[in-house]
């Protein structure tokens, strides 16, 4: 089931990436009005499909949030000194935990207990984290418009995204992911956009998330979120979890 809506939402990803840059820049064939019917036919397919695929990860998300307490029970559970918890583990849909336990341990090792404790400038909590070699991390350089996935001090991917305007800055800081939705609804001062996908939250209405409106990234286009083509947003959704640090520095 999970590598079934994997695909599925991996193939609906790239048709909106396509489509976007189809609208920014059509070929002359595709104007003609058979093509534009089909266009629009196709439009009402992929919209259709899309409601279906949030319909079942709805229900999904009802599942593995079934499943996520009964792993957190066998959290609870007392073990001996030589088997920590996460060694009694057993289906690896839940190895991000494994991460996370494993993040924690060494952060407590540099006397950071917890990630929100990072230093909020940027340089120094970078610093810390280059020294964690087994945690994920983001990092967001507002300069040079670009998004850079860390485990410790090792550049996992890098990819061109789009910040805040001059009059709607991204703000550096260091935050922690608190929430992470498959798609939201984003309102403010002259906008208004529904089923933003793949968004991240980390500091109350900034976040990271793709973008199907624009596809001029690597160019500050934002209110102040970090923006992303909708294929590469999923990507990072899928590997960072709720309390990954984000640092953005310019």
């Amino acid at each position: 089931m999970t590598g079934l809506l994997a695909k599925f939402d991996d193939t609906r990803d790239r048709l909106a990436d396509r489509t976007r840059q189809l609208k920014q820049a059509p070929p002359g064939w595709l104007r003609r009005p058979k093509f534009l019917i089909a266009g629009a036919v196709a439009a009402f397919a992929a919209s259709w499909a899309g409601a279906q695929s949030s319909t079942a990860h709805y229900y999904f998300d009802q599942w593995e949030r079934s499943q996520l307490n009964k792993t957190l029970a066998v959290f609870n559970q007392p073990t001996s000194g030589d088997n920590p918890r996460w060694a009694q583990l057993i289906d690896q849909r839940w190895t991000f935990l494994e991460r996370s336990t494993r993040g924690m341990a060494e952060a407590a090792s540099t006397g950071i207990v917890k990630f929100s404790e990072l230093p909020f400038e940027p340089r120094q909590s970078i610093a810390i984290l280059k020294q964690l070699d087994n945690v994920r991390w983001l990092q967001v350089d507002i300069g040079g418009q670009q998004i850079t996935a860390w485990v410790g001090n090792q550049i996992v991917r890098t990819d061109a995204v789009s910040t805040g305007k001059a009059r709607t800055p991204t703000h550096p800081g260091t935050w922690t992911i608190y929430t992470k939705l498959r798609t939201a609804r984003m309102r403010g001062p002259g906008y208004d956009v529904p089923n933003v996908p793949y968004t991240m939250y980390y500091d109350g209405g900034y976040g990271i998330h793709g973008a199907y409106w624009h596809n001029n990234f690597g160019t500050p286009m934002s209110h102040g979120c970090t923006n992303l083509p909708v294929s590469t947003a999923r990507w990072y959704f899928n590997w960072a979890e709720v309390g990954t640090p984000v640092v953005a520095h310019r």
